[in-house]
């Protein structure tokens, strides 16, 4: 019996289905009655990129079903969000690494990486026996220790139990993977005695580290050379606007669908929704898990998105089926809002003010959002803000979450953001979008 027959006998002898979670967010409830999570911009990241995250459920089954298989036992937790990353380890597409250092208590491990021509995934853990939990700083540079250009890179680690195997994935925009890259892992060591029962997060703004790392990677030059440009050059024309499928691009660890609209366009295109369809009707769904798509502030008409891979089924036959979009309508970049009323200009669709509060020379502004079946987390505004005279300013924290009904439903997402050292009434904010559309019929593109 072959790894792969394997692996899918394993998964058809799982009947059990994931447990509902909704008691467990009602128990959490009790105790607070938003779910929230902490999140600030990612200082690595270079100025000139925008990157788009979604997060997403973790699988159990699938987790369980591949840690029983030899050689994919140590990766099965870890990839099981990712059907492009799950079809990499199946295929053992994988190079292991092995880089182990300790200081000050703890251990940084890295100890495998999947990696093709435009993306690294390194999965890595971080263990101590002083310290019930560990979190990291993520930094990745050249190997001569600068910042690499046209990078960007997001963590899946935050949380993650002593000894567990986390993700860092670093994705190249513009040029390619190099032959090698440094990763520092900045880690700071949390005892029982610095946590409680509602800690629903820990913050760390830089310095008083209790460990720091620097691990040198160098690729396997067959790996990094895995990919296919496949030329497209379509124009498509929705919601009266006009966009054209530049190229779609498939790796081992993922599909690049290249997207430019059109310089007319009163809206800009800020999310696509698609598909891709192979072979025998097989589809394959956009990243849902990590980076989702990128695109910079130069060129804001330019977007990239990241759809899972098709390259491990050697599809003759590919089509982009797009289903909607999110649009934010030019005349809607800035919106204003009156703190001390609760007045505003015009909102997002579905986007409603909830509170804003003074401390000090601080606004706290928080909005809230319908939540839908199926909606993912998303951000309401952008970045920057604006006062009255057009001066800049810059989020530097937001805090957002879901807050559940006495059922355990989830009713709405709320964002709540502060306007640090901003001591006027009145500001200009930036939202991402404007209002979604979907397709009376699926528009359908033939890629090869």
């Amino acid at each position: 019996m072959n790894r792969n027959h394997e692996y899918y006998q394993l998964i058809d002898e799982l009947e059990e289905n994931v447990p509902d979670l909704r008691p467990s967010i009602k128990k959490a409830d009790d105790r607070r009655k938003r779910l929230t999570f902490i999140y600030r911009p990612l200082a690595s990241v270079a100025a000139c990129i925008a990157i788009f995250v979604l997060l997403v459920n973790f699988s159990a089954p699938v987790a369980h079903a591949c840690s029983q298989v030899p050689f994919l036992k140590e990766l099965a937790a870890a990839v099981t969000f990712s059907r492009s990353l799950s079809d990499a380890v199946e295929n053992e597409y994988v190079q292991p690494v092995a880089l182990t250092e300790t200081q000050n208590g703890i251990t940084a491990e890295i100890a495998y990486i999947i990696v093709d021509q435009k993306q690294v995934n390194v999965f890595y853990r971080l263990t101590s026996d002083e310290y019930e939990q560990c979190e990291a700083d993520t930094e990745v540079l050249t190997a001569e220790g600068n910042r690499p250009a046209d990078c960007a890179y997001s963590t899946k680690s935050f949380g993650a139990a002593n000894g567990e195997l986390r993700r860092m994935a670093i994705d190249f925009i513009g040029g390619d993977v190099p032959d090698k890259l440094r990763v520092r892992l900045s880690v700071y060591g949390i005892s029982a005695s610095e946590k409680s029962e509602d800690d629903w997060g820990v913050e760390q703004v830089g310095g008083n580290y209790t460990a720091e790392f620097d691990f040198l990677l160098e690729f396997d030059p067959k790996l990094t050379a895995a990919g296919e440009i496949l030329t497209v050059n379509r124009v498509v024309e929705m919601d009266g606007q006009k966009i054209t499928i530049k190229q779609v691009a498939v790796y081992p660890t993922h599909i690049r669908v290249d997207v430019e609209a059109h310089p007319d366009n009163t809206a800009w295109l800020r999310a696509l929704e698609f598909y891709i369809e192979a072979d025998g009707g097989m589809k394959f769904e956009p990243v849902s898990g990590g980076l989702t798509a990128t695109g910079s502030e130069n060129s804001p008409a330019v977007l990239s998105y990241r759809a899972d891979s098709t390259y491990f089924y050697g599809a003759e036959h590919l089509e982009l089926v797009i289903t909607g979009a999110q649009w934010l309508r030019k005349d809607m970049e800035k919106t204003w809002v009156n703190l001390v009323t609760g007045e505003t200009g015009e909102l997002p669709d579905g986007i409603a003010f909830e509170s804003a509060e003074k401390t000090g020379s601080t606004w706290t502004v928080a909005f809230r959002a319908d939540y839908s079946d199926g909606e993912p987390v998303y951000q309401i505004f952008g970045g920057k803000f604006y006062d009255a005279d057009g001066v800049e300013y810059e989020i530097t924290t937001r805090t957002a979450g879901v807050e559940p009904d006495e059922n355990g439903e989830i009713v709405c997402f709320v964002e709540q953001f502060p306007l640090c050292d901003y001591p006027y009434d009145e500001v200009w904010l930036c939202p991402n979008f404007s209002h979604n559309w979907t397709a009376e019929s699926e528009i359908v593109i033939t890629v090869k």
